[in-house]
């Protein structure tokens, strides 16, 4: 069945089944990068300050499973908006996410915006990524594009870390405006902040600032949050979800995402801890020198 599906998602064997291990380091403008295959699965990690931090994960044989925990809580995106037909993803990886995307809503586009080419040359070399017209890709930075790029977004994802830190210009008060007005009016912004961290309560008031309703989603064991933010009042994104209608509406999303499970990972959220904090702005946003690697990824398996 396995082979099947990567026939289906147009995976030769050959390309996705590579005759060794392998561990190799790419220096370039924008990152220090280990990519390594141990038996099926490639992991693309991201070398800074003393450490490495797993950016993306991909099972080669299976390309379909995410094996990275947090890309499933990102699909927190569909309790809040179930039919999404174009979402815009700052940050490519090992488009793990992407795959179990297009598998799950075979009529919507993903259009993803990675700066580092190199990034982009090994989701395909080494990760087996085939981007199409349903997977375009754009090779420049992900403000730049939210400012020139016209369309509306029903899903827009921020996941562009660097060696465990985003961006500061991707984390202010003035790009989330920015990222707003590309939302269609039921569209749903989607981060992966690290909780417990200097950066976590200001990241979460920057949000609120722009966002009438934040809502997050803890990941089990990884000190990941998912947050998902709408542009409108009403109705409450605390209200339950419909998961048992998105199970019979989008069967294939069920599949390969516990949406039950997901909707439990929902937390409070910390307004004690948010409510001393400050907002990013382009004149004031520190984030490089926040405590923002106290947690990260780790190594999926």
């Amino acid at each position: 069945m396995k082979l099947l599906r990567l026939v289906a998602l147009g995976l030769s064997i050959s390309a996705v089944l590579p005759a060794a291990d392998f561990v190799e380091n790419h220096d370039t403008l924008y990152n220090n990068l280990t990519i390594e295959r141990r038996g099926t699965v490639v992991e693309l990690r991201a070398r800074s300050r003393g450490g490495e931090y797993l950016e993306s994960a991909v099972d080669l044989a299976d390309p379909l499973r995410l094996v990275v925990q947090y890309t499933r809580t990102l699909f927190a995106a569909a309790l809040h908006e179930p039919a999404p037909k174009n979402v815009l993803m700052i940050g490519l990886g090992g488009a793990g996410f992407h795959r179990v995307f297009v598998h799950a809503y075979p009529q919507a586009r993903i259009q993803s915006v990675e700066l580092d080419p190199k990034v982009f040359e090994l989701s395909q070399s080494k990760m087996a990524f085939k981007p199409n017209a349903r997977t375009p890709v754009a090779v420049m930075d992900g403000r730049l594009f939210v400012k020139r790029n016209r369309e509306q977004w029903d899903w827009l994802i921020l996941d562009a870390f660097r060696g465990g830190f985003v961006p500061p210009h991707l984390k202010t008060e003035e790009f989330y405006r920015e990222c707003a007005a590309r939302m269609t009016e039921r569209g749903v912004f989607v981060t992966n902040l690290h909780q417990g961290t200097e950066l976590f309560a200001a990241d979460l008031k920057t949000m609120r600032a722009v966002f009438p309703q934040v809502v997050l989603y803890e990941v089990a064991g990884r000190g990941n949050v998912i947050a998902c933010a709408v542009k409108y009042a009403e109705p409450a994104m605390s209200r339950t979800p419909d998961v048992a209608g998105l199970k019979r509406v989008y069967p294939a999303l069920a599949e390969k995402v516990d949406l039950a499970g997901l909707a439990a990972e929902r937390i409070a959220f910390p307004e004690a801890v948010v409510k001393n904090a400050r907002v990013l702005t382009d004149d004031f946003s520190p984030v490089e020198f926040l405590d923002a690697l106290k947690s990260n990824n780790t190594n999926a398996r």
